[in-house]
């Protein structure tokens, strides 16, 4: 489990992509600390704040943090999941979502 001051960005690369890996297509919503959410607002520029929100609903969420899904029902549990991918997503969600990662220290 990643522990640095990226936690969480890891974890939210991780949930995106374990959800395509899983279902084949991207998440339309994310439940997410809503302190990350303000992080993300703080850490992206606004223009790839903006490009993040027109691929997914953030929600914040204290209880089920990066909680992925769709609107066919389908979904991805970070927390609680047994499925971690044995193979890199055929795409990156960092390439999906079009946006530039974020500058952390670790």
């Amino acid at each position: 489990m990643p522990n640095g001051e990226s936690k969480n960005w890891i974890r939210f690369m991780i949930a995106l992509e374990s959800f395509y890996t899983l279902y084949g297509n991207w998440p339309s919503i994310i439940h997410l600390y809503p302190f990350f959410i303000v992080e993300l607002q703080e850490r992206l520029s606004s223009e790839d704040f903006q490009t993040l929100q027109s691929k997914i609903r953030l929600i914040a969420d204290e209880v089920n943090p990066f909680l992925a899904f769709d609107e066919a029902g389908n979904r991805f549990d970070y927390a609680r999941e047994a499925f971690h991918p044995k193979k890199a997503a055929p795409m990156k969600a960092i390439d999906w979502l079009e946006i530039h990662e974020p500058d952390y220290y670790d």
